[in-house]
């Protein structure tokens, strides 16, 4: 008789813990390095939406757990961070890494424990028309949009004839790069030249120049925020008027913020804007900065949605089991968040949606939304 009660008791300990124990989801982003400009609206977007979803009770009667590791922006970090959560920690979906070469050399990890990995980074390189990852999943619109809706709007708005580029040297400016050669060459234009500068030059003359001896009418910025920021002083300083129009790094506080008022009247085709009047966003945008004190960035909005996302597979599931997660998130998972209408689509991207607005020195105006 002892002997059945213990075994009862520990079949309920079982089921307690089972019932009550918490899930765990990891976020990898850069908090140091290369893009970690960005990791702190990342962080404190995800944790809004864990926080809201457990105040609430949680999913499946458990409460969401949150391990944060930073990637360092570096590669060889994440895949050593990215391993531990999946197998040492062992959650049940990964959000991140944000940079997109660093995705690319670890996405294969989520497939081999198949478990869920939801990014926000944008290069078109990751498609999964490209790479098959069953369990690789974007969270907002990939550049192949965002450069094709740059050029349309460069050549149709803008009035550039003969575009000059400058661009970074990471997958996610490369990759961007090569959507603006194709699509400049759809539409009969000529890029007059295409300059590089590296993450960490401090030093864009030389680029500048060149690009003007060339005699180029429209600038195309493809870099990274804080290159972003030296060239437009720089362009300012050299008394170079053309039009300016950069993607997605170019459209948030971390460039603004280091660019000043040489950023007054650059063009950005943006992810999100704070200021769109969506009741969605304005809801999204007064419990984050009531939150945090602050207004959220690109990209804090696709993974606050990707905890949504996730939380909205695992009730249709029923289970936290990777296999059926990553199923649930490819047909079933349908809903609608900061971004707008969200189903994962044949690149298994979430959102095409996307802005064309311009700095007017204190906010991003929308000039389009684009779906």
């Amino acid at each position: 008789m002892k002997r059945k009660l213990l075994g009862i008791l520990f079949l309920l300990t079982l089921i307690s813990a089972i019932s009550f124990g918490a899930i765990k989801i990891a976020l990898c982003a850069p908090f140091t390095g290369l893009g970690s400009i960005l990791g702190d609206y990342i962080k404190k977007a995800t944790q809004l939406a864990v926080e809201e979803i457990n105040s609430t009770g949680g999913v499946l009667g458990q409460k969401l757990e949150l391990i944060v590791y930073d990637t360092e922006a570096n590669p060889s970090t994440a895949m050593n961070v990215i391993r531990r959560a999946l197998f040492s920690d062992k959650v049940v979906a990964v959000f991140g890494p944000n940079m997109s070469s660093a995705v690319l050399g670890v996405h294969q990890l989520a497939r081999q424990a198949k478990t869920p990995m939801l990014v926000g980074a944008t290069s078109p390189s990751f498609r999964f028309t490209r790479v098959g990852n069953p369990y690789l999943f974007r969270l907002r619109a990939d550049d192949d949009v965002k450069v094709s809706q740059l050029v349309r709007y460069a050549v149709e708005n803008l009035g550039i004839k003969k575009p000059g580029i400058i661009y970074g040297s990471t997958d996610y400016c490369i990759a961007a790069l090569d959507v603006a050669k194709r699509e400049f060459s759809k539409r009969g234009i000529k890029i007059v030249a295409a300059e590089q500068i590296k993450e960490g030059d401090k030093d864009a003359t030389g680029q500048l120049l060149k690009l003007k001896s060339a005699g180029f009418d429209g600038l195309i910025g493809l870099t990274h925020e804080p290159e972003a920021a030296v060239v437009v002083k720089q362009l300012r300083q050299l008394q170079i008027d053309v039009p300016i129009i950069g993607f997605s790094a170019w459209g948030v506080p971390a460039f603004t913020d280091l660019a000043g008022d040489a950023a007054i009247g650059v063009y950005s085709v943006q992810g999100f804007n704070p200021y769109d009047t969506e009741p969605v966003v304005r809801s999204f945008v007064a419990r984050y900065k009531a939150r945090w004190g602050e207004e959220p960035s690109d990209p804090a909005q696709a993974y606050y949605d990707g905890v949504y996302l996730l939380v909205k597979a695992i009730e249709i599931a029923g289970t936290t089991d990777g296999e059926k997660l990553a199923e649930v998130l490819a047909n079933k998972v349908e809903m609608y968040g900061v971004q707008g209408f969200l189903k994962c689509d044949e690149h298994h991207n979430f959102t095409n949606i996307c802005y064309i607005a311009q700095f007017d020195g204190k906010v991003w105006k929308i000039i389009e939304k684009l779906h």
